[in-house]
């Protein structure tokens, strides 16, 4: 459990330091480029997305969840990646100018092949830091994201301040892979394991076949809206689309985004080591759904100064769809659970199957939506795509790990009562101050003030899982030197000692 938590911390600072960096490049990159310039590198992107998809029929996933891995495992598996990735760059390179016709953007060629040049240096990192994340050692992995995500930041900023355009995300993303690329290869010397061998390439492709389609299909129905929306509507519809559903999955990357890479290395330790992953799985959503419900329905509340203040007044149509999307998806909280716990228990095909029966819904959904009704007909479809996603996910797992309705209910109720709490706080007070909800910066402090006072209350009143966590962390702080220094006098102070006191025994 010690070694799960140190993994939690160093993911989650990783998580929230990269998170600080593409918040401010966004906020900055919004306001220099016009949308119809960022439509054109969100169009690149949702064809690189698709390329990425692909790739994952040799998925890097396979070396974290294979229970025995000998170094012929690894040599094959960043063979067939690498042999992979080569064939979708050179495909990706030939049919760039195709592309930028098709969607009457001729300076996306030119995007798309330096994009290209990416997923092929992009293979050595993502394949170092999967081994790292199989060893849990995170340390590593977030001195790389880190580092990544600084590189992309300052290198997009500064281009983009220089007139480059949408090209800015592009090289970008290439100065990027080069630091990740070498900082991965510091850490992991091990130059045998880049070698060509497909003595075992079997497994690795018959692992990937399962994953590809479903990630494939997943991702196609992800960046589907952005190439609809590209062709049929505008580019500037393509971006407020683009930018309302990063804003939307805002609460995730904050909240639990630090954890996502956790989850697979932790249930996979799990099932190798004969323990149940269904108990794992039901500790996690207890903690996940206490995190993200309320940041998602507060996020709905305050969407209007939460588009201002991250994209600037050019981008308030986005404050629709952002409202739309949070909403959605507080009925898809147990995505970041789902695939990692069937890929655990070996349940790779279930993620196939899944995909089948999600993908040809989502696709008719989405394109009927964005040729009838465009840019707001598009994101109300997702009210009802994604909790049904969402359900058809849960289902697969709670048949793959023998989880009943009951079990589900008993890990989640608390989670409902915290979240009521915290939005009604700031419900009220929206309310009352503006019916319109576009309140100021200092309305959504106070907001955002009442929305942490209801949810640290109803965690301790509820005896959530959470709350006993921060109980510890307490208890740990009363036995350091800078308990000495906490104030003892007023409201607040008497609270911090009566709490450290009441875990310090908890703990005896």
């Amino acid at each position: 459990m010690a070694i799960v938590k140190r993994a939690l911390i160093l993911s989650t600072g990783d998580r929230y330091l990269t998170i600080v960096f593409n918040f401010v490049t966004l906020a900055i990159v919004s306001r220099i480029l016009t949308p119809a310039e960022i439509g054109v590198s969100v169009i690149g992107l949702s064809v690189i997305g698709i390329a990425m998809a692909l790739r994952e029929f040799a998925s890097s996933s396979f070396v974290i969840q294979q229970h025995e891995l000998d170094p012929e495992d690894i040599r094959a598996a960043f063979s067939v990646i690498q042999v992979l990735t080569l064939i979708i760059v050179l495909v990706l390179a030939v049919t760039a100018s195709p592309l930028a016709k098709l969607f009457g953007q001729p300076g996306l060629t030119h995007y798309l092949r330096v994009m290209s040049v990416c997923l092929l240096l992009d293979t050595v990192s993502t394949f170092v830091i999967a081994l790292l994340r199989r060893e849990m050692a995170f340390g590593r992995v977030a001195v790389i994201n880190t580092t990544l995500a600084v590189t992309a930041s300052v290198t997009t900023v500064t281009l983009a301040l220089h007139g480059f355009s949408y090209m800015s995300f592009a090289w970008g993303w290439l100065a990027a892979s080069v630091v990740a690329g070498t900082l991965a290869i510091w850490f992991r010397p091990h130059l045998w394991m880049f070698k060509p061998s497909l003595k075992r390439a079997a497994a690795i492709i018959r692992f990937g076949g399962y994953n590809g389609v479903s990630v494939v299909l997943n991702l196609l129905t992800e960046h589907l809206p952005y190439a609809l929306l590209g062709k049929v509507a505008s580019p500037a519809a393509a971006a407020m689309y683009n930018r309302a559903f990063i804003i939307g999955q805002f609460p995730e990357k904050v909240f639990i985004g630090g954890a996502k890479p956790v989850v697979l290395p932790v249930f996979a330790t799990e099932s190798r080591e004969g323990r149940s992953v269904k108990e794992a799985y039901l500790t996690t959503l207890e903690i996940v759904t206490a995190l993200q419900w309320p940041a998602l329905l507060v996020l709905a509340i305050l969407a209007y100064p939460a588009v201002d203040i991250m994209l600037g007044s050019q981008w308030v149509d986005a404050v629709g769809p952002v409202r739309i999307f949070a909403v959605a998806s507080v009925l898809s909280f147990n995505a970041v659970l789902d695939d990692p716990a069937l890929m655990a228990v070996g349940a790779v095909r279930d993620l196939f199957i899944r995909a089948l029966i999600v993908f040809p819904v989502t696709a008719t959904v989405i394109t009927v939506a964005a040729l009838s009704g465009g840019l707001m007909a598009t994101a109300l479809s997702m009210i009802f795509l994604l909790p049904f996603r969402g359900v058809v996910s849960m289902l697969f797992s709670c048949r793959r790990l023998s989880i009943g309705r009951e079990e589900i209910a008993a890990a989640m109720w608390r989670s409902g009562f915290v979240t009521i709490a915290t939005i009604a706080g700031p419900l009220l007070y929206s309310a009352t101050i503006e019916a319109s909800f576009k309140l100021g910066i200092g309305e959504m402090i106070v907001a955002t003030a009442l929305a942490g006072i209801g949810w640290l209350c109803a965690l301790w009143l509820t005896r959530h899982r959470i709350a006993l966590e921060l109980d510890n962390l307490l208890a740990h702080i009363g036995t350091m030197p800078i308990a000495r220094h906490l104030p003892r006098r007023g409201p607040i102070g008497s609270l911090l000692l009566r709490r450290i006191s009441v875990s310090r025994s908890g703990t005896r």
